[in-house]
């Protein structure tokens, strides 16, 4: 078996513990949003002690894309949400966590492959310092950006109406997915063809902005924000948790990946003299 497999079966072992554990205080508390809450936070706990005994922080990078659709699911069968919204949003984020999920399988290579924000924290730090980093900045910060973010998917599925204008936010939504995807069809059919020359991919979406599918990321939590407030148009602050998903991007995400072009891509400067570094716009002359 190879490396990919082995660590693709050690994965699913430990989110399926890590989720049916979380479910257990899920079942006994009577406020949705309470337990949804205690649900990410005690799985997110597990995942970060399977992450400590296997020495690899990677083994978190799914949870971001597969936690949404274990939430909304659960919350649908334990208070009953079976409605128009709650079809519509959970195959949405379905189709975005399908999407997500397959991309992170493109590039696994197995355990023990950290991704190279991780291994940095890991070089530079003591042992307690890179596992207070871990546990609070590499697992916890992530699962309460996503929790916030998906708040206003959580209004909306208690909602029985179905607003029209909602469909605006299904189409920004449905076209954060496609801006992903072809982002992640670019870069990969880029890095098979120049692999080894320290280039920058500037095909497809990519000639367009730095960072497309940072952009697409940012849009489908929006886009779930703008689906709940014609629902809740007296109550739209309560969906506001989509925007800490914009601030780690814009003040984590970006930043660290700028960076690390910077010194791996040989081209990379002129690259950024011309290009957007996150809006899809004209490239400059």
């Amino acid at each position: 078996m190879s490396e990919k497999n082995k660590g693709m079966l050690a994965d699913v072992a430990i989110y399926a513990v890590a989720f049916a554990i979380g479910a257990v205080p899920f079942y006994m508390i009577g406020n949705m949003f309470i337990a949804a809450a205690v649900f990410t936070a005690l799985a997110t706990v597990l995942v970060f002690a399977a992450s400590c005994a296997l020495k690899d922080v990677s083994v978190y990078d799914p949870y971001w894309s597969v936690a949404p659709v274990v939430i909304l699911l659960l919350c649908m069968i334990k208070y009953g949400y079976w409605n128009v919204n709650s079809f519509i949003l959970l195959a949405v984020v379905t189709v975005w966590a399908a999407r997500l999920t397959g991309n992170w399988y493109i590039t696994y290579k197995g355990i023990g492959q950290e991704d190279w924000r991780y291994a940095q924290y890991r070089q530079k730090c003591s042992k307690p310092v890179f596992y207070l980093i871990s546990f609070f900045g590499l697992h916890f910060v992530p699962t309460v950006v996503v929790y916030l973010g998906l708040v206003s998917g959580l209004l909306s599925i208690q909602q029985t109406r179905f607003a029209p204008l909602s469909i605006i936010g299904i189409a920004v939504m449905l076209g954060a997915v496609l801006l992903e995807l072809l982002s992640d069809t670019a870069i990969h059919k880029f890095l098979r063809e120049h692999r080894g020359e320290k280039r920058t991919c500037d095909i497809s979406v990519w000639r367009y902005s730095r960072h497309p599918n940072y952009l697409g990321e940012m849009s489908f939590w929006t886009g779930m924000y703008i689906y709940f407030v014609p629902l809740y148009p007296d109550k739209w602050y309560l969906g506001l948790g989509f925007l800490t998903i914009i601030a780690l991007f814009l003040s984590v995400s970006i930043p660290m990946m700028e960076k690390h072009n910077m010194e791996r891509r040989v081209d990379y400067a002129e690259y950024r003299s011309r290009t957007s570094v996150l809006l899809l716009l004209p490239p400059k002359k």
